[in-house]
């Protein structure tokens, strides 16, 4: 998924890594930045941005809804046995100290960081067909 004459650059793939490791902060302040200096950013740059925006919105937004879903369902008594036992399964620790949700954005993250600096895109089902539109 190259754009047509585009050579990735250093900085290109560095402020593409920040950006994930940021959750979208440090790719919108290096946005800002260069449209106010007058630089176009590179296709790469953007759509890495813009994934790791997306990406960091919808933990945000999937962790608030089972809050609310969780606070909710607690209060019913027979359901809140379930709701507990799947609560613990997703939030227990299980490796240093770090539960399967906590593995699993930290894989995700790795994952993007590592291939922004190897100036691949990272591939994420939906999310990176819905940057490419």
């Amino acid at each position: 998924m190259r754009y047509v004459g585009e050579d990735v650059g250093l900085w290109s793939r560095l402020g593409s890594a920040i950006s994930y490791l940021t959750a979208g902060w440090g790719g919108i302040i290096a946005l800002v930045v260069m449209y106010f200096a007058k630089k176009s950013p590179s296709g790469f740059f953007k759509f890495n941005v813009y994934q790791s925006i997306i990406i960091a919105f919808t933990i945000f937004v999937i962790g608030m809804g089972w809050a609310i879903l969780f606070n909710i369902l607690s209060q019913i008594p027979l359901i809140q046995i379930l709701v507990s036992w799947i609560d613990l399964i997703f939030n227990r620790p299980v490796i240093i100290s770090r539960s399967i949700t906590e593995l699993f954005i930290f894989g995700l993250t790795l994952y993007c960081v590592i291939f922004s600096i190897m100036g691949k895109f990272p591939i994420i089902y939906k999310v990176s067909e819905l940057i490419k539109r």
